[in-house]
């Protein structure tokens, strides 16, 4: 990844108001595709149409509903771009509820393709200090 492109990531978070120090460690692992347009894009559709707030809450610090995507350990995948992508295309099976039934998310199903990108683009940006599962 280009110096240019790890720039604009960076002040694309900052804008967002998001803004998490980005180590070099992070810097290394930023895929292709997830630029400051595409956060910015994901960060709109987390708030808006993908209904992703109603559960992960209006800054991602995580409700009674859903868990934290800023803070704690991920509890069903490893945090990577390609699964977010995943978990966010399939609406969270593998989340139960008190019952033990799985639980969907709410929004994924009425994203496409490129709108679940943009939304696992925002959670990635936003998630770069949560700790992989265990």
């Amino acid at each position: 990844m280009s110096m240019q492109s790890v720039i604009r990531l960076a002040a694309g978070i900052a804008l967002l108001g998001v803004a998490h120090p980005l180590t070099a460690q992070d810097t290394v692992s930023v895929p292709a595709g997830v630029d400051s347009a595409s956060i910015a894009a994901g960060r709109l559709l987390y708030q808006g149409r993908g209904g992703c707030v109603a559960c992960h809450g209006e800054r991602a610090e995580g409700t009674p509903e859903g868990p934290s995507l800023i803070a704690g350990r991920w509890t069903l995948g490893d945090g990577s771009f390609p699964w977010l992508l995943h978990i966010t295309r399939h609406a969270g099976w593998g989340t139960r509820s008190r019952e033990g039934d799985p639980r969907p998310m709410r929004g994924p199903t009425v994203l496409d393709s490129a709108e679940v990108r943009r939304v696992a683009a925002y959670v990635f940006a936003i998630s770069r200090r949560k700790p992989p599962s265990k």
